[in-house]
C-alpha cells in the first residue's frame, strides 16, 4: 500500500504523471507532463514535540538539504524507483518546538541520475517518537527559489547554476525567520510511492579548503589538491549586481588556466551575482573537479573565503591502506581508492560528471574495490537491488539503475551474479542469495531465446554487445557490433560471458541447495570447438575468424576455459607492445592470469610503463584513475572513473593473497603472491569485523589479524 501524507507545491495541481520507462529498442518520447525543470523549493516545517525521543522521517522526490534549527542535518534521499522509494531516519529530541528546513529540487530531466521527468515532484516527512505512539507532520510553508538558472550540461545531467544572491532569502533555514507570504505545501493525491527506510548510510559530508590559492587576471586560482565531488561555498564583498565567473575543472591547460570545457563533455562555466554587501553562494548539485577560478575580481568585488563541501559513501581513509613505493604501486592504489570515493555516493557512479549513472558492469568492479576499502557492503546490496527492480522493465536488467535512462547492454547483464557473490564472499548470507536468485534465473530464461542446439548465443539483439568501449579499445575485434543492431552470428565475448554466467548461476545453485543444472559444461565444450584456434592456441573474435583479439581471450582466462597449452600464448597476447584493452576488462584479464598461477605476469601489466597502464595515468598527473589510460585516449575522458579502480582488489587478493572465503573460519584465504622486490610493502584491510595486515619482509609475508577499532578517518 502507498504511504500517504505526500506534500506538493500548489503549481504542480495541474501537472501530469508520466511513465519513463520501456525497452530501449522501443520509441518512447519523455512524457508531456507539464512540469517545469530546474526547479528549487525551500520548504519549512515548524512542529512543537511532546518531551521523548522522537525520530524525524524525511523523504523528497527528486531530492533535499534539510536543516534542523538552523544546523546542517543530511541530504537525499538515495534515487531509486517510486515503487520502492527511501525515507531518511535522523534523532531528533523532543520537549520543544523543532524547525526543519528543506532546499527541496525536482530536475525534470530523463537521465542516469533520478527518476525525474515524469512529473512526481513531493516531500513527506513525519516525525514519530520513540515508543511509536505518537506521530506529528507539523506545518508547511514553502517559497519557490528563483535564485537559480542555467543550461544543461553532461548527457543531459546536470542543470548549471548561475546563483543570484540578491533573490536568496538569507537565513530561511534558522527558526527565527519569518516565512512571510510563503505558501502553505498542499495535499499530493497522485503520490503512489511505497516507501522503504533508506539501506545505506547518509553521505559524509566534508569541508575542504584550497591547498593552494594563486592570482591569474582578474580573479584567483583555487586548487583543491585532488580530484573532488562537492560543491562549492564561498563568502564575497562587492555592490548589488556585481558578476563573478566560477569556472570548474579536472585539469589545468597549456597556459596553466583552468580547463573548464571539460574533455569529459561538461562545460562548467558559471554566474554569481552579488547583493549589496556580503554575499554567500549557495551550491545545490554536486561536480566533479579538482580546480576553481573565480574571475570578475578586478573591479572591486573581494572574494573573503571559498571552500569545497565533499561529499561522499562514508569512507574511513585510515581503515584501508597500502604502503609500497616500488613501480608506484602505492600511487596506482592511492588514485583508484580516490575515484572509488568520489563515484561511491547514493550508488556507484560510472563517473561523478557526464553521466552520474550507476552501470552493472562498472558495479562489479568499483563495488568489490569499495567493499574492500570500508569493510561494508550496505551500498552493494542496495546496488543490486535497484537492478533487480529493473526487472520490471527489461527482465535481463538494465545496464543503469535505478536512473531513468533506459539502456540496455547484454555483456552487463551477463555479470550479475558476480553482484551478490561478491556479498557472498565478504559476508556468508546465504539468504540475500536465495533474494537474488529470481533475477538470476530470469536473466537466464531470456538469454535462452539467443540459444542454438549447442548451447552458444548467437544474434544477442536486444541490447548492446559492448565487448569494450570506446571501439578503438577493442584490439580490432572481428565481428560487426553497430547499434543498435549486433551482426549475425555468433562471435566470442558475449559467449565467453554467458559461459561466465552459467558458471556463477551453478555456483549460486550449489550454495542454495538448488537443483544443478550443469549447463556450463556443455557450453564450454561447444566453446572451444567454435573458437580455439590450435595453430595460434588462442581464442578467435568468432567463428568465421582467424584474429584473436585479446578480448577473445581475458574472458576464456578469466573464467577457466583457456586450455593449459594456451597460457604461454594468452601471457605472450596481453604483452604485445600496443596491443591494448580498456581498463575494465583489463581487470577481467589480470584475474585471467591470477587464475593461471602467473602472477609475475600480473605484477608486470599491473605497473605497466607503456601508455596502456595506470602508471600513465600518474604520468599524466591523475589524482583519480581515468576512464581510458590517458586522457587522449578517448575523445570525452571523464578524469575520474572507478571502473579503472580493480587494481585495488587485484593487490589485495592476487598479490598480497588475502582471499575472502566464508567457509575458511577466519573468513579469508592468504595465499601472498608478492614478487620479493617488494621488501616495504604494507597492507591494511577491514574484513569481517577484523583488522588484516600483510608485510613483507626479507623476502617472507607475514599476517597479523586484529579487532575492527574506531580508526581516525584519513584521506
Amino acid at each position: 500500500m502507498a504511504e500517504k501524507g505526500w506534500m506538493t507545491v500548489r503549481l504542480w495541481r495541474t501537472v501530469r504523471q508520466g511513465d519513463v520507462f520501456h525497452r530501449e529498442r522501443e520509441e518512447a518520447p519523455a512524457p508531456e507532463t507539464g512540469a517545469p525543470q530546474n526547479l528549487h523549493v525551500l520548504a519549512r516545517g515548524r512542529v512543537r514535540l511532546p518531551p521523548g525521543r522522537w525520530t524525524l522521517r524525511l523523504s523528497a522526490d527528486d531530492y533535499y538539504h534539510a536543516w534542523l534549527n538552523g544546523r546542517w542535518l543530511g541530504q537525499g534521499p538515495a534515487p531509486a524507483y517510486h515503487s520502492n522509494y527511501y525515507y531518511q531516519e535522523y534523532p531528533v529530541e523532543g520537549g520543544r518546538t523543532v524547525t526543519v528546513a528543506l532546499h527541496l529540487y525536482y530536475q525534470g530531466l530523463v537521465n542516469r541520475v533520478w527518476n525525474s521527468g515524469d512529473g512526481r515532484c513531493a516531500l513527506w516527512a513525519e516525525f514519530v517518537r520513540e515508543d511509536g505512539r505518537a506521530r506529528c507532520a507539523g506545518e508547511w510553508r514553502y517559497q519557490i527559489c528563483r535564485a537559480y538558472s542555467g543550461d544543461i550540461v553532461g548527457y543531459d545531467t546536470q542543470f548549471l547554476e548561475n546563483f543570484d544572491s540578491r533573490r536568496w532569502p538569507e537565513g530561511w533555514e534558522q527558526p527565527w525567520f519569518r516565512a512571510k507570504g510563503w505558501g502553505r505545501m498542499v495535499p499530493a493525491p497522485w503520490a503512489d510511492y511505497r516507501l522503504a527506510p533508506q539501506p545505506t548510510a547518509g553521505l559524509q559530508r566534508s569541508r575542504v579548503d584550497p591547498a593552494e590559492r594563486r592570482p591569474v587576471p582578474g580573479g584567483v586560482l583555487l586548487d583543491f589538491g585532488r580530484e573532488r565531488t562537492g560543491t562549492l561555498h564561498a563568502a564575497a564583498r562587492g555592490r548589488a549586481g556585481d558578476r563573478l565567473i566560477l569556472r570548474f575543472g579536472e585539469e589545468l591547460d597549456e597556459t596553466g588556466r583552468v580547463r573548464f570545457d571539460m574533455r569529459c563533455g561538461c562545460r562548467y562555466e558559471e554566474a554569481w551575482t552579488l547583493r549589496e554587501g556580503e554575499s554567500v553562494l549557495h551550491q545545490y548539485d554536486y561536480k566533479a573537479f579538482r580546480y576553481v577560478e573565480v574571475l570578475g575580481l578586478e573591479d572591486g568585488a573581494e572574494l573573503a573565503q571559498c571552500w569545497v563541501w565533499e561529499r561522499h559513501y562514508p569512507m574511513d581513509g585510515g581503515l584501508c591502506t597500502l604502503s609500497c613505493g616500488a613501480d608506484e604501486l602505492e600511487d596506482i592504489f592511492r588514485i583508484c581508492k580516490n575515484a572509488v570515493r568520489c563515484g561511491s555516493q547514493e550508488g556507484y557512479l560510472d563517473c561523478p560528471s557526464r553521466e552520474k549513472g550507476q552501470y552493472l558492469g562498472d558495479a562489479v568492479v568499483t563495488a568489490r574495490a569499495q567493499v574492500w576499502l570500508t569493510g561494508k557492503t550496505d551500498l552493494l546490496r542496495k546496488c543490486v537491488r535497484d537492478f533487480m527492480a529493473s526487472a520490471r522493465v527489461s527482465p535481463a536488467l538494465l545496464a543503469v539503475a535505478p536512473g531513468s535512462l533506459m539502456q540496455e547492454i547484454a555483456d552487463f547483464s551477463l555479470l550479475f551474479p558476480a553482484l551478490p557473490l561478491t556479498d557472498y564472499d565478504f559476508t556468508g548470507d546465504r539468504e540475500f542469495l536465495r533474494e537474488c536468485w529470481p533475477a538470476v534465473e530470469g536473466i537466464a530464461g531470456y538469454f535462452a531465446q539467443y540459444r542454438r542446439p549447442d548451447g552458444l548465443l548467437e544474434h544477442v539483439a536486444h541490447g548492446w554487445n559492448l565487448v569494450d568501449w570506446p571501439e578503438s579499445a577493442r584490439d580490432g575485434y572481428d565481428f560487426p557490433l553497430t547499434r543498435p543492431e549486433v551482426g549475425e552470428g555468433c562471435h566470442n565475448v558475449i559467449n565467453a560471458l554467458w559461459f561466465g554466467f552459467l558458471l556463477m548461476k551453478e555456483k549460486l545453485e550449489r550454495l542454495l541447495g538448488l537443483p544443478l543444472t550443469h549447463e556450463s559444461q556443455r557450453v564450454g565444450t561447444a566453446f572451444l570447438k567454435a573458437f580455439w584456434r590450435w595453430d595460434q592456441k588462442l581464442f578467435a573474435d568468432s567463428e568465421a575468424s582467424a584474429h584473436c583479439s585479446l578480448h577473445a581471450n581475458l574472458y576464456p582466462a578469466c573464467f577457466g576455459l583457456t586450455p593449459a597449452v594456451g597460457e604461454d600464448a594468452y601471457e605472450r597476447l596481453l604483452s604485445v607492445p600496443g596491443r591494448f584493452c580498456g581498463p575494465l576488462p583489463m581487470y577481467f584479464a589480470l584475474r585471467g592470469l591470477g587464475r593461471m598461477g602467473r602472477h609475475k605476469a600480473l605484477y608486470r601489466l599491473l605497473t605497466r610503463e607503456d601508455a596502456y597502464g595506470w602508471r600513465n595515468m600518474l604520468r599524466e598527473g591523475a589524482t583519480a584513475c581515468f576512464e581510458a589510460w590517458g586522457r587522449d585516449q578517448k575523445w570525452n575522458t571523464s578524469l575520474c572513473h572507478p571502473w579503472a579502480a580493480g587494481a585495488i582488489p587485484l593487490i589485495i587478493e592476487e598479490l598480497a593473497g588475502v582471499k575472502p572465503d566464508p567457509d575458511w573460519p577466519s573468513g579469508f584465504r592468504f595465499q601472498p603472491r608478492l614478487p620479493a622486490k617488494l621488501d616495504d610493502f604494507s597492507l591494511q584491510v577491514p574484513l569481517r569485523g577484523q583488522l588484516v595486515r600483510v608485510e613483507q619482509q626479507e623476502w617472507r609475508a607475514a599476517l597479523t589479524v586484529a579487532p575492527l577499532k574506531t580508526n581516525r578517518r584519513g584521506d
